[in-house]
């Protein structure tokens, strides 16, 4: 049975004492449990967001692979995919049993995904799925995407993403203080609430994350839709009709 994880961050790393430090991913809201509870024996996929980063890539995996080690969940060998090797993907995820789709700048990487034909292959893959940030918005049918960056002010909004998840989400949703973006822009007023006249949003904060048991999402943690310029907290809510 596939299992599909979407999330904003794994918590993979933290500062302490102004340093990053690899620590055990975050298990508050269960993200660990429910990962082992089906995960089967197989090697550790890591795909990249910037594909000719090589070097990058490789400690990125790692430092994923090592968080996840520390946090209980048994994983196996350590396959990095990128421009180097992606044309392999199929022969790749033959052997696999976790594919992890990296963060980072979200058209580069939905752009390598489909050049390389990652997002067909993974429909027939069946194993864990855990999409960080933008790895998480592009395993998405249709993907929404807002500037963080003043360069990406005029990118563009919506495209096809993978289709292993049918709701559309806002990575590191912060209903306090506002999604991080461009000074002097108010994402949540200038972007995600009238966009949200055009689809249904999902917000899912830092520590939160989606539960795709085949194609039934469950929510852990606080989450939010943003829907026809209102915000529904979905503790608070049962109708999550899109």
């Amino acid at each position: 049975m596939r299992n599909i994880f979407l999330t904003s961050d794994i918590g993979a790393q933290r500062k302490i004492n102004g340093k990053k430090v690899i620590c055990a991913t975050d298990n508050t809201y269960g993200l660990v449990d429910q990962i082992i509870s089906v995960l089967k024996a197989g090697n550790f996929v890591f795909i990249a967001s910037s594909p000719d980063a090589h070097e990058i890539n490789e400690i990125y995996a790692k430092n994923v692979a090592r968080s996840l080690r520390m946090a209980g969940v048994p994983l196996e060998k350590e396959i990095v995919v990128d421009d180097r090797n992606a044309d392999k993907i199929a022969e790749i995820l033959k052997n696999a049993s976790f594919v992890f789709l990296a963060g980072g700048y979200p058209p580069s990487q939905i752009d390598f995904i489909q050049k390389f034909g990652i997002d067909k292959a993974l429909q027939n893959f069946d194993g864990v799925v855990v999409g960080q940030s933008a790895g998480a918005m592009n395993l998405s049918k249709l993907v929404y995407n807002y500037p963080e960056e003043i360069e990406e002010i005029g990118d563009k909004k919506f495209w096809e993403g993978i289709g292993l998840a049918d709701i559309t989400i806002i990575p590191h949703f912060d209903l306090e203080e506002g999604n991080p973006g461009v000074e002097g822009i108010d994402l949540i007023n200038d972007y995600f609430l009238p966009d949200s006249h055009k689809c249904s949003l999902y917000g899912i904060p830092n520590g939160s994350h989606v539960w795709f048991k085949n194609a039934n999402p469950e929510f852990f943690g606080p989450c939010y839709m943003l829907k026809n310029g209102k915000i529904l907290d979905l503790k608070k809510t049962i109708d999550l009709e899109k």
